[in-house]
């Protein structure tokens, strides 16, 4: 009888890990030679051949940095360079590295270098420290629980949601966009009197947050109508409901979900998602579903659990 080889989920990882890094790296080389162009995030996800919605978490976790992050670091490593090597005019070195002006050069410079083109070209050493402090590198759950790694694997069906937005980011949490989205969603739900079918809480994260006070960043927080998630219970429906505001629906399709169960402080869920893209993803090999991964508030997020969070985060998987 064939023995088990004991290498297969080492190599497996191995490879995994190689393939992605070498898909990211086609999104990074894209960057590094055209930093003078817009670059568009739905086009380095086809750059890297991936999803838009798992590309730019994929990128955070292997690079430890954001998209918008590496790209601002590129752009002002390589305007350092040449005011530092080249007497071209600071408006030029500017436009070549993707600024629209010196101005806005400048602006970006003492923003997250704490220096200016003169004081580059007059030989001060840019603080890039700065620059990494104010975009933390990946946290990774250094010690985290291995069951947390093993997911259950459900089909779900097809979710209509009611949602409401929510933006920015305040040091890295998304609190008061939660707060601001929840303010909106639960009274119109309220008013239309439907709060008593509400029966799973959920928050979908369609923006990669470009730093740690990105106040772009939408949190969009949405309710499902007489289907239970954890429970399996029901089918979804999508009753009459005023839209105004920022209210919305958002349909979620059909599908198997890789759903790993998180306890504890909202704030730390990046910590396990950074795990699952950077650890548990390679390792098991599993293709990614052209679809946004959400979490699911096991409690009902309008109380203050604190540390007593419950929330499962539902991954989509090619079946």
């Amino acid at each position: 009888m064939q023995q088990p080889d004991p290498f297969a989920t080492f190599n497996t990882s191995k490879a995994q890990t190689v393939r992605y890094l070498d898909l990211l790296s086609r999104a990074a080389a894209h960057i590094d030679t055209h930093l003078a162009d817009p670059l568009d995030g739905r086009e380095l996800a086809d750059m890297a051949a991936m999803s838009r919605y798992h590309f730019h978490r994929i990128f955070r976790a292997y690079f430890g940095t954001t998209v918008g992050g590496y790209i601002t670091w590129r752009r002002l490593q390589r305007a350092c360079e040449l005011l530092a090597s080249d007497a071209a005019p600071v408006h030029r070195i500017a436009l070549e590295v993707g600024y629209e002006s010196a101005q806005a050069l400048a602006k970006a410079m003492r923003r997250e270098l704490d220096t200016t083109p003169i004081a580059v070209r007059a030989g001060d050493a840019p603080c890039w420290q700065q620059l990494f402090d104010r975009r933390p590198a990946t946290d990774p759950l250094e010690s985290h629980d291995d069951a947390l790694l093993k997911p259950q694997m459900l089909d779900v069906q097809a979710l209509p949601i009611l949602t409401a937005t929510g933006r920015g980011m305040d040091d890295g949490n998304m609190r008061q966009a939660a707060v601001q989205a929840f303010d909106e969603l639960v009274p119109a739900i309220r008013h239309a009197e439907l709060l008593p079918r509400v029966q799973s809480w959920l928050a979908l994260f369609p923006d990669e947050p470009q730093g740690p006070e990105d106040q772009q960043a939408r949190m969009l927080c949405g309710a499902v109508f007489d289907h239970h998630l954890t429970e399996r219970r029901g089918n979804a429906t999508q009753p009459p409901v005023a839209l105004a505001g920022t209210l919305a629906w958002w349909h979620l399709p059909a599908g198997r979900y890789a759903v790993f169960s998180h306890r504890g402080a909202h704030s730390l869920l990046h910590r396990v998602w950074n795990a699952v893209y950077r650890d548990w993803l390679p390792a098991t090999g599993y293709a990614l579903r052209d679809s946004p991964c959400f979490v699911h508030y096991v409690n009902d997020p309008r109380l203050p659990l604190g540390d007593a969070w419950r929330t499962d985060l539902y991954l989509p998987l090619q079946q």
